[in-house]
């Protein structure tokens, strides 16, 4: 081939390079990289558990093997640690105590061929486990946790049936799948025949009558239960909760409060029939101030309906209903009853209230206030309508018997069988010159006998008078004459009158004379021996 035609073909190679080059670069740049076939794992077939402090990061199979069947709320570290408890006591504060980057072997105490490692690797610690003749250590380990986790397993069975409750589960028809020995006791006792009933397993629920708890939800109930043979019922608190397809159920004896509760109520009964006999009225209200009890008493003296006072009203609203009706002291205004009222709860909290209502129709209510415990209180209302109207009365006699013997001109003086000062009239303190407040304290005869005697000339009238009126028997009216200082004649008299008093009276016969000086035997004597 000539020159020239190979010098054409240069342009042609040049570009079909180029293209192949470009074509190159992009197929290269779309073919997927190679990526390294991952390593296999290299796993440890001994047990193996990596901590972060408490908290469980890894384990290997066999290690989580070991632990599967502790309890669901107790930590794996916990676990390992009583499962090994035995062996290696101190397991737990030689983990508490490794430093970073501190590895530590232990050995059992009895020398078998067991082995624990510890290390800590930036606070990660791995915890392995295995033999010092290099054995497979699995069916040792194996045999350590079923030891520990069945002995938990076996208290826990333990507690069940040495529990005072009675455990026991059902399925959804009520059939019985398992019980304590609470429970089988009992049944035994509720069977026609209990020695036959211990050859068996319970043929019938326990508690019959019982309804079965709902689906998802925990009920508590309080159910009877009559032994064979037994007047009384047992009385038990049920609870009932659904696990897993069945039910199980916790039964408490309440007999001791079932009874406290039937003692109350009874006592309650008691008191209430004995209060519906009282004639005073009585308002108990709660700590909340509503009314939590009332007798009939209080329901006729208030006027109040039966309707209201069983609506439990409060105390406000039950003494506004009182005072619509005219039951209560009418007040000048009500911001004062208002202000009465309040003082009146004060007063009862402390015990101390008493008071005399005098109400509008003329009655009048002696009302007195106690506090209960927990805060409640109680009102004793009183009609002392007749013995205030008593009062009133022979205060008006008493009166009146003052005014008539006021207008008497003999001057009177009554004793008691005690030679008490009982009464005196206006005469009698103008006789003796005293007045109204000094009479009272010349409390008995012989001090009323002191101002006589200083008032009259001396005479034997005196000593018979307090003989008579000391006198036991029959007493017989007398009269004698004495002087007075001012030299005035009066005559008094000594009657007897009921209730063994004496009405000792002074009649005036003389007007008043020159003063007369008493005699005395001393002077006498005296004058006798000059002449």
């Amino acid at each position: 081939m000539p020159l020239t035609d190979w010098l054409d073909l240069i342009p042609v190679s040049l570009a079909a390079l180029l293209v192949a080059c470009l074509l190159y670069v992009v197929l290269w740049r779309m073919w997927p990289t190679a990526q390294p076939r991952p390593t296999q794992r290299n796993v440890p077939s001994q047990p193996v558990f990596l901590f972060d402090g408490d908290g469980l990061v890894d384990a290997t199979p066999s290690a989580k093997q070991l632990i599967a069947n502790k309890p669901d709320l107790m930590p794996a570290l916990d676990a390992v640690c009583q499962m090994l408890r035995q062996d290696f006591p101190d397991l737990r504060s030689a983990y508490d105590s490794i430093a970073d980057g501190e590895s530590l072997q232990l050995t059992p105490l009895d020398g078998n061929p067991l082995m624990v490692t510890l290390e800590n690797r930036n606070g990660n610690i791995r915890l392995a486990l295995d033999a010092q003749d290099g054995n497979d250590i699995d069916v040792h380990y194996a045999a350590m946790a079923r030891t520990a986790f069945g002995e938990e397993l076996s208290t826990l069975r333990q507690l069940t049936n040495d529990a005072p409750q009675l455990i026991w589960c059902e399925d959804d028809q009520g059939r019985l799948l398992w019980a304590n020995k609470r429970y089988l006791a009992y049944s035994d006792r509720c069977a026609t025949d209990p020695e036959k009933s211990k050859q068996i397993w319970p043929g019938r629920r326990l508690f019959p009558d019982m309804p079965s708890p709902q689906e998802g939800r925990t009920t508590q109930q309080r159910v009877a239960l009559q032994l064979h043979g037994e007047k009384s019922e047992h009385w038990f608190d049920v609870t009932s909760a659904p696990q897993d397809g069945h039910f199980a159920h916790y039964a408490i004896n309440v007999n001791d409060v079932v009874r406290a509760e039937n003692a109350k109520r009874e006592f309650q009964q008691t008191l209430a029939k004995t209060f519906a006999q009282l004639s005073t009225g009585l308002a108990i209200f709660d700590k909340r101030r509503r009314l939590a009890m009332f007798n009939p008493s209080f329901l006729d003296m208030s006027g109040l309906p039966f309707e209201f006072l069983s609506s439990r009203p409060t105390i406000d609203s039950l003494m506004d209903r009182m005072r619509d009706m005219r039951r209560l002291p009418e007040p000048k205004d009500y911001a004062s009853w208002r202000e009465q009222f309040s003082h009146l709860e004060a007063e009862a909290q402390r015990g101390t209230y008493a008071e005399n209502w005098n109400l509008p129709d003329g009655q009048t209510f002696r009302v007195t206030g106690r506090p209960h415990p927990d805060g409640a209180l109680a009102f004793l209302f009183e009609d002392i309508s007749a013995e205030i109207s008593l009062t009133r009365h022979f205060r008006t006699e008493i009166e009146t018997s003052h005014a008539v013997l006021d207008t008497l001109p003999e001057a009177i003086a009554v004793f008691s069988n005690a030679n008490t000062l009982v009464i005196t009239n206006q005469a009698y303190r103008a006789l003796w010159g005293i007045d109204e407040e000094d009479v009272m304290l010349s409390l008995d005869l012989r001090a009323a006998m002191r101002t006589w005697k200083a008032a009259s000339v001396p005479t034997p009238v005196w000593p018979r008078l307090e003989s008579f009126a000391i006198a036991t028997g029959s007493r017989t009216p007398w009269s004698d004459q004495i002087t007075l200082v001012d030299g005035r004649q009066a005559i008094c008299h000594a009657v007897p009158i009921s209730g063994r008093m004496t009405m000792v009276k002074f009649a005036v016969t003389s007007p008043e004379r020159s003063a007369l000086k008493p005699l005395t035997i001393e002077s006498e004597t005296q004058k006798r021996a000059k002449g």
